[in-house]
């Protein structure tokens, strides 16, 4: 990305929120546009368990920002993130989506569409059972999670500020 060009940055929230947990990157999404922290421009997206169908809405991003339920085996509520190449390092074949998030990457590199920066932020699900509500331990990740997800923005939008509260308004300066 040039000194002068903005980023194209999408927060992508995934999951299905009839599966307990699975649904906590649409809580989190949600929580994102009810922030009055939000930076302007940025595009958060629903993107639940659409797959490829969401290619056309990636396109000619630089930065894409995912949030999902990540099965690794770790204590419930437990966050990760993975940059980048480390996406190839997820759990394949453990998602209840048709499609895993990699997938959706990896097209994108395949039309030559890839972002520069991409980023995951998961979380250990304690259930994924049929159900609408998140489990405790997820539920109490939800802040960590939000906190993360705005200090990733951040850090695209003004890298030299990073850590620093970015507000959508600029009354709030």
């Amino acid at each position: 990305m040039s000194m002068d060009a903005s980023p194209n940055i999408a927060a992508l929230g995934l999951g299905n929120l009839m599966r307990t947990d699975d649904g906590v990157g649409i809580h989190a999404i949600r929580r994102l546009l009810e922030s009055d922290r939000l930076p302007r421009g940025v595009e958060v997206i629903e993107g639940g368990t659409l797959g490829l169908d969401l290619l056309p809405r990636l396109e000619g991003m630089t930065h894409v920002l995912a949030v999902d339920a990540v099965e690794f085996g770790g204590p419930p509520g437990t966050l990760y993130r993975f940059a980048n190449r480390d996406l190839n390092s997820l759990p394949a074949g453990k998602s209840v989506h048709l499609l895993g998030f990699s997938d959706l990457v990896n097209a994108l590199r395949l039309l030559g569409e890839a972002p520069s920066e991409v980023v995951l932020l998961g979380v250990q699900p304690e259930s994924t059972d049929w159900g609408v509500a998140l489990s405790p331990s997820v539920a109490a990740a939800l802040n960590e999670l939000l906190e993360a997800a705005l200090s990733e923005i951040a850090e695209w939008l003004e890298p030299e500020t990073a850590g620093m509260t970015l507000y959508r308004d600029a009354d709030h300066i």
